[in-house]
Protein backbone atom coordinates (compact mmCIF):
# COMPACT_ATOMS: atom_id res chain seq x y z
CA UNK A 1 0.00 0.00 0.00
CA UNK A 2 1.26 3.65 -0.81
CA UNK A 3 2.19 5.78 2.27
CA UNK A 4 1.46 9.54 1.64
CA UNK A 5 3.19 12.26 3.30
CA UNK A 6 0.48 13.89 4.13
CA UNK A 7 -2.46 12.48 4.76
CA UNK A 8 -4.17 13.99 2.25
CA UNK A 9 -6.71 11.49 1.04
CA UNK A 10 -7.35 10.74 4.46
CA UNK A 11 -9.30 14.56 4.81
CA UNK A 12 -10.54 13.38 1.51
CA UNK A 13 -11.78 10.49 2.71
CA UNK A 14 -13.36 12.46 6.04
CA UNK A 15 -15.20 15.20 3.61
CA UNK A 16 -16.88 12.62 2.03
CA UNK A 17 -17.78 10.42 4.86
CA UNK A 18 -19.35 13.47 6.77
CA UNK A 19 -21.45 14.38 2.83
CA UNK A 20 -22.48 10.53 2.44
CA UNK A 21 -24.32 10.58 6.09
CA UNK A 22 -25.62 14.29 5.85
CA UNK A 23 -27.01 13.52 1.90
CA UNK A 24 -28.52 10.08 3.69
CA UNK A 25 -30.03 12.31 6.36
CA UNK A 26 -31.40 14.61 4.51
CA UNK A 27 -33.33 11.94 2.08
CA UNK A 28 -34.52 9.96 5.16
CA UNK A 29 -35.94 13.32 6.35
CA UNK A 30 -36.96 14.08 2.98
CA UNK A 31 -38.11 10.90 1.09
CA UNK A 32 -41.84 10.56 3.15
CA UNK A 33 -42.00 14.16 0.54
CA UNK A 34 -40.53 12.67 -2.63
CA UNK A 35 -37.63 15.08 -2.16
CA UNK A 36 -34.19 15.06 -1.71
CA UNK A 37 -31.02 16.63 -0.28
CA UNK A 38 -30.91 18.57 -3.75
CA UNK A 39 -34.43 20.20 -3.07
CA UNK A 40 -33.45 20.44 0.51
CA UNK A 41 -30.64 23.50 -0.55
CA UNK A 42 -33.34 24.92 -2.05
CA UNK A 43 -35.87 25.01 0.47
CA UNK A 44 -33.39 25.73 3.22
CA UNK A 45 -32.25 29.17 1.38
CA UNK A 46 -35.54 30.15 1.36
CA UNK A 47 -36.70 29.16 4.63
CA UNK A 48 -33.79 31.19 6.35
CA UNK A 49 -33.84 34.17 3.58
CA UNK A 50 -37.55 34.42 2.85
CA UNK A 51 -38.18 35.25 -1.11
CA UNK A 52 -35.05 35.01 -3.19
CA UNK A 53 -35.48 35.04 -7.33
CA UNK A 54 -33.61 32.42 -9.62
CA UNK A 55 -30.19 34.10 -9.70
CA UNK A 56 -29.66 34.31 -6.15
CA UNK A 57 -30.50 30.65 -5.68
CA UNK A 58 -28.39 29.71 -8.15
CA UNK A 59 -25.11 31.91 -6.75
CA UNK A 60 -25.47 30.75 -3.24
CA UNK A 61 -25.95 27.66 -3.89
CA UNK A 62 -23.21 27.60 -6.42
CA UNK A 63 -25.11 25.71 -9.12
CA UNK A 64 -25.44 26.25 -12.45
CA UNK A 65 -28.86 27.45 -13.24
CA UNK A 66 -29.87 24.79 -15.45
CA UNK A 67 -29.63 22.74 -11.86
CA UNK A 68 -31.78 25.58 -10.68
CA UNK A 69 -34.43 25.41 -13.36
CA UNK A 70 -35.42 21.74 -13.12
CA UNK A 71 -34.85 21.85 -8.91
CA UNK A 72 -37.66 24.93 -8.96
CA UNK A 73 -39.82 23.66 -11.37
CA UNK A 74 -40.35 20.36 -9.91
CA UNK A 75 -40.90 21.84 -6.04
CA UNK A 76 -43.65 24.75 -7.83
CA UNK A 77 -45.41 21.41 -9.66
CA UNK A 78 -45.00 19.47 -5.70
CA UNK A 79 -46.30 22.84 -4.24
CA UNK A 80 -43.73 23.75 -1.89
CA UNK A 81 -42.85 26.99 -3.39
CA UNK A 82 -44.99 29.48 -5.61
CA UNK A 83 -43.83 32.36 -7.27
CA UNK A 84 -44.10 36.25 -6.36
CA UNK A 85 -44.23 39.02 -8.93
CA UNK A 86 -45.98 40.27 -11.97
CA UNK A 87 -43.43 38.97 -14.54
CA UNK A 88 -43.22 35.40 -15.49
CA UNK A 89 -39.54 36.14 -16.89
CA UNK A 90 -38.62 37.88 -13.75
CA UNK A 91 -40.32 36.65 -10.23
CA UNK A 92 -39.00 36.18 -6.77
CA UNK A 93 -39.84 32.65 -5.38
CA UNK A 94 -40.95 31.85 -1.27
CA UNK A 95 -41.98 28.91 0.41
CA UNK A 96 -45.66 28.09 0.38
CA UNK A 97 -47.33 26.74 3.96
CA UNK A 98 -46.39 23.47 2.84
CA UNK A 99 -42.96 24.41 1.84
CA UNK A 100 -42.88 26.08 4.77
CA UNK A 101 -43.92 23.10 7.48
CA UNK A 102 -41.67 20.55 4.93
CA UNK A 103 -38.60 23.30 5.64
CA UNK A 104 -39.54 23.87 9.55
CA UNK A 105 -39.35 19.71 10.13
CA UNK A 106 -35.96 19.17 8.03
CA UNK A 107 -34.32 22.53 10.21
CA UNK A 108 -35.54 20.73 13.40
CA UNK A 109 -34.05 17.01 12.22
CA UNK A 110 -30.68 18.78 11.28
CA UNK A 111 -30.38 21.07 14.22
CA UNK A 112 -30.32 17.75 16.64
CA UNK A 113 -28.10 15.94 14.77
CA UNK A 114 -25.61 18.75 14.82
CA UNK A 115 -26.45 19.14 18.47
CA UNK A 116 -25.60 15.14 18.99
CA UNK A 117 -22.59 15.70 16.53
CA UNK A 118 -21.38 18.48 19.06
CA UNK A 119 -22.43 16.72 22.49
CA UNK A 120 -18.34 15.97 23.45
CA UNK A 121 -17.39 18.95 22.05
CA UNK A 122 -16.39 21.63 24.73
CA UNK A 123 -17.68 25.33 23.79
CA UNK A 124 -13.99 26.50 22.81
CA UNK A 125 -13.50 22.93 20.98
CA UNK A 126 -16.64 23.97 18.79
CA UNK A 127 -15.41 27.55 18.62
CA UNK A 128 -11.73 26.02 17.30
CA UNK A 129 -13.37 23.70 14.87
CA UNK A 130 -15.09 26.52 13.13
CA UNK A 131 -12.19 28.96 13.11
CA UNK A 132 -10.19 25.96 11.21
CA UNK A 133 -13.14 25.08 9.28
CA UNK A 134 -13.24 28.38 7.87
CA UNK A 135 -9.86 29.00 7.33
CA UNK A 136 -9.41 25.62 5.14
CA UNK A 137 -12.39 27.02 3.51
CA UNK A 138 -11.03 29.74 1.98
CA UNK A 139 -7.79 28.56 1.11
CA UNK A 140 -9.76 25.84 -1.05
CA UNK A 141 -11.05 29.21 -2.45
CA UNK A 142 -7.49 30.42 -2.90
CA UNK A 143 -6.54 27.38 -4.97
CA UNK A 144 -8.22 28.34 -8.67
CA UNK A 145 -7.15 25.70 -11.17
CA UNK A 146 -4.76 22.98 -10.45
Amino acid sequence: MKQCEFPNFQFGQIFNLVNKKFRKIDDRCLSKYNLTHFHAMYLGHLYINGEMNMSELTSVIGVDKANTTRVIRDLLAKGYIEKVGESNRKYDIRLTQSGQEVADEFSSTINKVIKESFKNFTDDEKKEFRRLLTKFFEGVGNVGDI
